[in-house]
């Protein structure tokens, strides 16, 4: 019997060749593809928490129909951020699967692809969107318009980058390119920072003898700088590791899922003021001890009315307490300007 060897081709190996920097792509692609994938897998993980979130926010049956108010924020960041994940998943196939075996033109996808050389620009949207969120936030909660609009004006400089560095993608003007991205990152900072710096700042300020209004303000420091942290790290990283590295397509990792980051911080704030309802509504609030000096007081009843700026005293130890201080300090967050002392130092967190 014939042996099988015989009948078997010799294997005879295929020949590319490759230009010198198509060769330090090939060579490089732990480098110039891989980030693009682990950014997409990690993205696609945060996109399931975004939907959890999403999800949590939508069960929430509020009473009195506040949370309504923001269906339609929480809708239009859904699509934006599900966009974005399409497009990763688009970059990823046309890179490593459409032309797995041309790296010429994988290569040169980054500047003749749209889904490429917009993916910068498409998380900036995403971001700057947030931002203003939380930017509305803090005048609400301080009506210091002239910090808004320079935080604004921050957010715009950051965006119209982001265009420039769409627009020179194309025409691989790498210095241009370069110098608009650390615009762009170095504006993202500066709002992010002063959005959670100056939050956080005012509500300490605003601290008072009022116990419950004190532990809630500390709650909402504390959130500020749970929702803030991810999202302004991240964005430092990015923008450390596109300047160390700029050959490297190492930052995209993170510039994939910076915009993740940036939503669930938007839910996640959402979320915890539906949390912070439900555990007064569970625990049947309808006034609140006032406390100070340690010693415990009145116990004023959601029927007790008083007018912006008001004093309370009783002989409980409570003197002169300023209603009108506690209810500006918590007002940002949805507290009404004229309302009873309960729902000033009470009332769940509206944002």
């Amino acid at each position: 019997m014939e042996s099988t060897n015989s009948t078997i081709t010799e294997y005879v190996p295929s020949v590319i060749i490759l230009a010198p920097w198509v060769i330090w792509y090939v060579e490089g692609a732990a480098l110039q593809i891989g980030p693009w994938f682990i950014g997409t897998c990690v993205e696609l993980f945060l996109q399931g928490i975004l939907m959890m979130q999403t999800a949590d926010f939508f069960s929430y049956k509020d009473p009195r129909g506040q949370s309504k108010r923001f269906v339609w924020l929480v809708l239009v960041l859904n699509v934006l951020c599900l966009i974005k994940t399409a497009q990763n998943i688009k970059i990823v196939w046309a890179t490593m699967i459409a032309n797995y075996a041309n790296p010429d033109v994988s290569l040169m996808l980054i500047g003749v692809d749209w889904s490429h050389y917009s993916a910068g620009l498409s998380t900036a949207i995403i971001a700057v969107y947030v931002q203003a969120f939380f930017i509305y936030r803090y005048y609400l909660l301080t009506e210091r318009w002239y910090i808004c609009v320079f935080m604004s004006l921050c957010t715009t400089v950051s965006l119209v980058a982001a265009v420039l560095v769409t627009y020179y993608m194309p025409k691989i003007l790498h210095a241009k390119i370069r110098m608009w991205s650390l615009v762009h990152f170095v504006s993202a900072i500066v709002v992010d920072t002063l959005i959670t710096s100056c939050t956080a700042w005012h509500l300490q300020r605003r601290k008072s003898v009022v116990q419950s209004t004190t532990e809630l303000i500390d709650r909402l420091t504390r959130l500020v700088w749970q929702t803030a942290l991810p999202p302004t790290i991240c964005v430092i990283i990015n923008a450390v590791v596109l300047e160390s590295r700029p050959i490297e397509l190492t930052h995209m990792t993170f510039n994939i899922i910076l915009p993740k980051l940036y939503a669930i911080s938007l839910l996640y704030t959402l979320n915890s003021r539906n949390d912070i309802r439900s555990e007064q509504e569970s625990a049947g609030t309808t006034g609140y001890y006032i406390t100070t000096d340690n010693q415990r007081g009145t116990m004023l009843s959601g029927s007790t009315n008083f007018t912006s700026g008001a004093d309370v005293s009783s002989g409980g130890g409570v003197t002169s307490l300023k209603v009108g201080e506690d209810r500006q300090a918590l007002s940002g967050f949805g507290f009404d300007k004229e309302t009873n002392l309960e729902v000033s130092i009470c009332a769940p967190y509206p944002f």
